[in-house]
């Protein structure tokens, strides 16, 4: 008993080593400088925009540094007018056939919902928030 009594001592005399877990922030997505849309009651509400605003931001970006956007999926609707897509894209840009059809496409209350969004951060792959973007003109 006293050498289980020496050995608790022992380990209970040693300085405790602390690891501390480190969380990292998951980088947020928009496109371009546009707000990214907020989250009420459990869904996302599309930020409101432009054409011109969207079409002017047509790369998407991350808000830290080493991320960038890998792929994503675009859909628009259009109220009278139906859906578009869904369209897989493996860029971070909008490609010339969705601007084209973005300015085409007058509103009001057309929304862009942008989804299934991969970034690479640091080297690896990880999904990313949706970007739900609405415009009127």
């Amino acid at each position: 008993m006293t050498r289980h009594l020496a050995v608790l001592l022992l380990l209970l005399s040693r300085p405790a080593t602390v690891y501390a877990q480190v969380k990292q922030r998951v980088p947020i997505i928009t496109l371009g400088r546009i707000q990214a849309p907020e989250k009420k009651n459990g869904k996302y509400i599309p930020t409101q925009a432009t054409r011109q605003q969207i079409l002017k931001n047509a790369l998407f970006l991350a808000d830290v540094n080493n991320c960038s956007v890998t792929e994503y999926k675009f859909t628009m609707i259009a109220p009278g007018r139906g859906l578009y897509g869904p369209v897989y894209v493996t860029s971070a840009e909008l490609p010339d056939s969705l601007k084209n059809k973005i300015k085409a496409t007058a509103g009001p209350d057309v929304k862009i919902y942008v989804e299934e969004i991969k970034m690479n951060y640091r080297g690896t792959i990880m999904d990313a928030n949706p970007v739900y973007i609405s415009y009127d003109e």
